[in-house]
């Protein structure tokens, strides 16, 4: 739902409908306080981020030297491919590479493609030698060597158009070896006393997690030290990023957008002291968050046949 419709919603409510008593950035301001309050209370913009992603761009590093006037420039085949739309088996990207005095110069992409982690340029020809091009993908997030800590606010949600910050992650899962997995995740206090007993010597694939800190402000912790850089896997619950514009994209997902005038309603008439009228938006907005709560997760069977 864009801004607009919200604040029309919200003025109906206060019967302001020609937009002449409150000011719109009261208003803009309600209806954010609005959505992050559904957010928080349900768990609805939850949100697993990506293990590959497309190649965005080159950079030669070393240009090598001796290479004709017409080598051939490839990239490696798509190495995670992600398993989802739009291209669940990845997509091959192809480049485009510029060559002077025998010396690679450029490298630019053709098509990005998709489902990439390290990706390589291989250059074949018969007298040049030495050229090294390092891509740079997107948007994948990633455990690097000897660092422990990773905050909240360093988590990437680029391809999460809309979100705004984490506030807790669910679980954290490493790909390694074409392996995933997820990490047992302890009280800081016993993470502290018992397993991080070696402050940096020790490095190898990371075993146990520990959430410190909470909110936004929070981060989590992994020992062993990781031994190189290693792919993980976040579910993450967000916050929406606040609309400024009817351009901006909203996160709150159907059907809770219903639920966010209720709220920005209360928060308006708290603010004029009328807290009779206050008290029955609120009660609304409870009644309307329960209501799709209970309708969004109905229980399943988890299997039918009575076997795990």
């Amino acid at each position: 739902m864009a801004l607009f419709e919200y604040s029309r919603q919200v003025r109906r409510f206060l019967s302001d409908k020609r937009f002449q008593d409150l000011a719109e950035e009261d208003i803009n301001s309600y209806i954010n306080r609005a959505r992050r309050e559904i957010a928080l209370k349900t768990d609805c913009i939850r949100f697993l981020t990506p293990i590959a992603g497309a190649i965005t761009n080159w950079t030669v590093t070393n240009g090598g030297h001796g290479y004709s006037n017409a080598p051939v420039v490839a990239v490696s085949g798509p190495d995670f491919p992600p398993g989802a739309l739009p291209f669940p088996n990845g997509l091959q990207a192809t480049v485009q590479a510029t060559f002077q005095g025998g010396v690679l110069t450029n490298v630019a992409n053709q098509n990005g493609g998709f489902g990439y982690f390290q990706p390589q340029l291989i250059i074949t020809d018969p007298t040049g030698t030495g050229a090294i091009a390092t891509p740079q993908t997107q948007a994948i997030n990633v455990l690097n060597q000897g660092q422990e800590v990773y905050p909240f606010s360093g988590i990437n949600l680029s391809t999460l158009p809309g979100a705004g910050q984490v506030y807790r992650v669910q679980s954290i899962s490493i790909i390694y070896s074409n392996y995933r997995y997820s990490l047992p995740v302890y009280a800081f206090s016993i993470y502290q006393a018992y397993i991080r007993q070696y402050p940096f010597q020790y490095q190898y694939v990371p075993t146990f997690a520990s959430q410190f800190g909470q909110g936004t402000a929070g981060s989590f912790y992994v020992y062993p030290l990781p031994s190189q850089t290693y792919q993980y896997e976040l579910d993450c619950l967000c916050t929406p990023a606040d609309l400024t514009t009817d351009q901006d994209v909203e996160a709150l997902p159907g059907p809770w957008t219903d639920a966010v005038p209720y709220f920005a309603a209360h928060l308006a008439y708290l603010e004029i002291q009328n807290f009779n009228i206050a008290k029955m938006y609120l009660e609304l907005f409870k009644e309307q968050t329960l209501t799709y709560s209970v309708a969004a997760r109905r229980g399943r069977v988890v299997n039918p046949y009575g076997r795990f």
